[in-house]
């Protein structure tokens, strides 16, 4: 079972994240959330997804942080099953829409162009 607990430190206080092992998923009605998964296995959600620059492979979400994205979506089978876990529970929802690999895809084409 996994916890929705708010460990996060106020966005004045930590603006911006690295991350390594992420998905994004979108919801039905076109919100996307960031999936990560930190050191010591803690999956969080972000909030709601604001903008994504691809170029500088970045997301912002509606709480003002910003995520760099220092890899590709998570690739290990462990791993994705405990994001894709972490965003049913989290966000309340199994219907979400795993878009990770085709905006990874259009990031990588960005930054080729």
């Amino acid at each position: 079972m996994l916890v929705n607990e708010r460990d996060v430190p106020p966005v004045e206080e930590q603006p911006d994240m690295k991350v390594q092992s992420w998905r994004l998923v979108r919801l039905p009605c076109g919100d996307r959330h960031l999936v990560t998964l930190r050191n010591g296995g803690i999956a969080r959600v972000t909030s709601a997804v604001e903008s994504v620059d691809l170029a500088s492979r970045t997301v912002t979400t509606t709480s003002g942080r910003l995520y760099s994205l220092l890899a590709p979506p998570e690739a290990g089978q462990l791993e994705r099953g405990v994001l894709q876990a972490a965003a049913a529970q989290l966000l309340g929802r199994t219907d979400t829409l795993d878009v990770s690999d085709a905006t990874w895809e259009e990031m990588i084409r960005r930054v080729a162009t």
